[in-house]
């Protein structure tokens, strides 16, 4: 077993039964020893811990305790300091415990420590009385997380040493590799606590609303389904699989299928979307450094040395925190034909950039946002290449991609395709002379690993996106060149903007909405809300794209393997 399931299932035990006095008040039995674990503040417990009955639903993430203000927080086990600051205009401590457990201590009116300061059982970490969202003054917001699952902290305190529980993994589990990055941890503390509105600081937590409880209905049900049909239809599953990848009706059923995850990703950033959207004082964004690297057939402008049209200022950064990613090997100014080859190198390229800027700005936090293809380089980079806790290397701030083929683009599946017959090699070289360079060569490396069945695409999402690495996914609904169906990643944020005009891949970098979502993801704030047409358009119009693109290629692969009759033909 391992660590995370293992303390799932000791912590999440009496998560359903939080709010039993045994839960909130924390008395130790008398059968078993004390906890190793200590109270962060000696007060009563105010509001206890509520699971949400569904993932985006209501509930009470951690417990509040009462504490007037000035009332010293202590670290309830030794650690190390994984986030001290701001978020949301509340002070929070974040500590790492190991073996993928995390305290929090929420709503502080003053925090005493710093990331990466190790402390002992009984330091204070801060003074109590600060105030958040629905969170009065009196009240201390203290969480617990294992892994990313938040689960109820009162288990801590309960009369079993977790420290010793813990050490009996086996030693095969996977082990925690370095510290959590601040825009992570940030962002996890802004989800959790987006507490349902209209409470007062001290009131119990509210029933499920019609919606979570239809979504908690809807999970049992699906899950007991899922249950039974695992032992008894694996047959007509297994045909049924078959039907889906090799028939236009499987085509049709998997689209439909897409179509509804991609509009439950909509109503679940309903959930938690941001009505005010306004930036932050001072213009908004990071505070962090940027990497901004540009797709295929970019090229660095000789006279700006930008790779493409990001407008960077609107997402507040200055000037001098901007680097523009070179595809050139020595990293200068590049050609458009640097941009076509292996993207594998590209991602040990970017690995040395970034060294180059932890040598300049040693310990600043460097996002990294890209276009097209550079996000499926940053996506090399960070499953294939980034080491954690290479000192070498900066830390990882927020990753944002625009219109980038995570799943590999359909326009380099159709070429793959094409080419494989000698009349349709033929066109595509014709195709490419009368561009003149204004296309990338449909054989060149970059194109055929971007096909959506390349090894290499598969290769990218064989394993997790890291814990570590906060990923925002922002796609046009009208896009063309890359359907916002190919661009959802494994593990990130999906949001879907309307650019102006026809033009999406491109005018997305300039787009006012599009740099919206992307200076809300670099705040650590939720998308905006959007209204429901606009949901079922960017659910349905990319999966739309991407059929009609792939069903013409295939059209033209027919013809030129003469599978399809035309005028004049042998067969025609």
């Amino acid at each position: 077993m391992g660590i995370r399931s293992l303390l799932v299932a000791l912590l999440a035990c009496g998560v359903a039964s939080a709010a039993m006095p045994s839960s909130a008040s924390g008395a130790p039995s008398d059968s078993t020893a004390p906890s190793a674990w200590t109270r962060p503040v000696p007060g009563a417990v105010a509001r206890p811990f509520v699971a949400p009955r569904a993932i985006y639903g209501p509930g009470h993430r951690g417990v509040d305790f009462t504490a007037p203000p000035g009332t010293p927080v202590v670290a309830s086990y030794a650690g190390v300091v994984t986030f001290a600051g701001d978020v949301a205009g509340s002070l929070h401590v974040v500590i790492d415990h190991g073996d993928s457990l995390r305290t929090s201590s929420s709503f502080l009116l003053r925090g005493d420590v710093q990331r990466g300061q190790r402390v002992v059982r009984g330091q204070v970490v801060g003074l109590a009385g600060g105030v958040g969202p629905e969170h009065a003054a009196g009240v201390f917001h203290f969480g617990l997380r294992v892994g990313e699952t938040y689960v109820d902290p009162m288990k801590l305190f309960a009369p079993v040493d977790l420290a010793a529980v813990i050490r009996l993994v086996p030693a095969h589990a996977p082990a925690q590799t370095g510290l959590a990055t601040p825009a992570a941890e940030s962002r996890s503390l802004s989800q959790a606590l987006h507490l349902p509105r209209g409470i007062p600081g001290l009131e119990p937590p509210p029933e499920p609303d019609l919606w979570d409880q239809a979504l908690a209905a809807g999970d049992d049900l699906l899950g007991g389904v899922v249950a039974v049909g695992t032992v008894l239809t694996w047959p007509a599953r297994t045909v049924s699989a078959y039907v889906i990848d090799h028939t236009p009706v499987g085509a049709g059923l998997s689209d439909l299928r897409t179509v509804g995850s991609r509009f439950m990703t909509y109503l679940h950033n309903q959930e938690t979307c941001s009505t005010d959207t306004a930036a932050r004082p001072g213009g908004g964004g990071s505070g962090h450094l940027l990497m901004a690297v540009g797709g295929i057939n970019s090229e660095t402008d000789s006279k700006t040395g930008r790779s493409f049209g990001l407008d960077t200022k609107a997402l507040g950064y200055h000037a001098n925190e901007v680097k523009w990613f070179s595809y050139a090997a020595d990293g200068r100014a590049y050609r458009s034909s640097d941009t076509w080859g292996d993207l594998l190198v590209k991602a040990y390229l970017l690995r040395n950039q970034l060294r180059a800027l932890q040598i300049s700005h040693p310990g600043r936090e460097v996002d990294l946002i890209a276009h097209s293809q550079g996000g499926v380089v940053v996506d090399a980079f960070v499953q294939l290449v980034y080491d954690p806790v290479d000192p070498t290397l900066p830390p990882l701030g927020n990753f944002v991609s625009l219109s980038s083929p995570h799943q590999g683009a359909p326009a380099a599946t159709i070429a793959k395709e094409v080419r494989t017959a000698r009349d349709g090699r033929r066109l595509l070289d014709w195709a490419e002379s009368v561009a003149g360079g204004a296309m990338p060569p449909s054989a060149g490396r970059s194109t055929r690993q971007l096909a959506e069945d390349s090894s290499f695409m598969k290769s990218l999402w064989d394993r997790p996106l890291p814990d570590h690495v906060d990923m925002t996914s922002i796609a046009g609904d009208d896009d063309f060149v890359v359907p916002g169906s190919a661009t959802e990643a494994p593990g990130a944020r999906h949001v879907t903007v309307d650019p102006g005009g026809i033009g999406d891949h491109s005018a997305i970098v300039t787009d006012a909405d599009a740099m919206r979502e992307v200076r809300l993801a670099l705040e650590q704030r939720p998308p905006s809300c959007v209204g429901l047409l606009q949901g079922i358009r960017g659910a349905v119009e990319p999966v739309v794209i991407r059929r009609v693109e792939l069903n013409l290629g295939r059209a033209v692969s027919d013809i030129a393997h003469g599978r399809i009759p035309t005028p004049g033909s042998p067969l025609g």
